[in-house]
Order: structure tokens, then C-alpha cells, then sequence
């Protein structure tokens, strides 16, 4: 397997966010939709139902005291594409299996309080993989309480 290069694509402001996975652009949109004229929506104004079509694919990270993010969920796809399973493990003790990026990217969410996409390469139990991300800030009282994310394989037929 050959991987497209490809740098990090950060956002840090409210303008449109170049995304180009239509899963993530869909995801994206709507958590535009649920945010309205606010900075990030909170948890509460998703439902199950609505995140269905990412089902497999999600993560959902509560943001914890001194930089540090646990998985509350880590969707079954992910642990089928990457071969480990994060689910109650902080992003620190996963550094091993995922590298340094996801905690540089879930720091970025909470700092600027906006989206990250990232299309990278990134470690799995058996190879290198080529992926697009999309980290979701979703806020209570005006805090990053908790990241929304997704994440695919970037070369697959689920990206056409």
C-alpha cells in the first residue's frame, strides 16, 4: 500500500473548514447546524439517531484537569482498523499505540475552542495508515468539556 503525503490541516476559527472526507464534512455540518450563532453546541443536543451514520467511527473524549483527555468511547471500526481498543484509556497512556499527534490535535480543540481536521499518517497495531480526522469541541458554560471525533481511512471506498 502506497500513502499520499499530506501536512496537517488545522482550524482554528469559525470560516469554512476545508474537509474533504464527505463522512467528516457530513459530521461537520452537523455540528455547524447544532452549534447555531454558539462557539461549540454541548453533548446534549445530540441524539444517538443523529450520530447513527458514524456509528463504528466515532470517539468521544471527556476533557480532563492538566491537558489530558480520556476515550469514553473508541468505536468498534477503529479498533477493527487499528487493532486496540482506547475505550477508558487517557490519550497520555495511549501515547505508545497512537503516537504524540491526537494529543497535540484534542489540546488544539480546547485551546481555540474550534474544529480540527487532520489527514495524516498514523500508527496501528500492524502498519502505517493513512487517515482524515475531524476533532469536535462540544462545550458546557463556555468550557471544552468533551471532543467529538471521527475518523476513517483515508484511501478507502468509504471516502468516494
Amino acid at each position: 500500500m502506497q500513502f499520499k503525503r499530506r501536512i496537517f490541516t488545522y482550524h482554528d476559527d469559525m470560516t469554512d473548514v476545508a474537509i474533504t472526507h464527505p463522512k467528516l464534512r457530513a459530521l461537520y455540518d452537523l455540528w455547524n447546524a447544532k452549534r447555531g450563532s454558539r462557539q461549540a453546541p454541548p453533548r446534549s443536543d445530540f441524539t444517538l439517531e443523529e450520530l447513527r451514520p458514524w456509528f463504528g467511527h466515532l470517539m468521544l473524549l471527556d476533557c480532563l484537569d492538566n491537558d489530558e483527555y480520556r476515550y469514553r468511547l473508541y468505536g468498534t471500526a477503529l479498533v477493527g482498523i487499528f487493532g486496540f481498543d482506547l475505550t477508558g484509556k487517557t490519550v497520555s497512556d495511549a501515547a505508545g499505540r497512537i503516537g504524540d499527534k491526537p494529543l497535540d490535535e484534542y489540546r488544539q480543540v480546547v485551546r481555540v475552542g474550534a474544529p480540527v481536521y487532520a489527514s495524516r499518517i498514523s500508527p496501528s497495531a500492524r502498519e502505517y495508515l493513512q487517515v482524515d480526522k475531524l476533532a469536535l469541541p462540544l462545550m458546557e458554560g463556555g468550557v471544552v468539556t468533551k471532543i467529538l471525533g471521527a475518523l476513517y481511512l483515508s484511501d478507502t471506498a468509504e471516502a468516494a
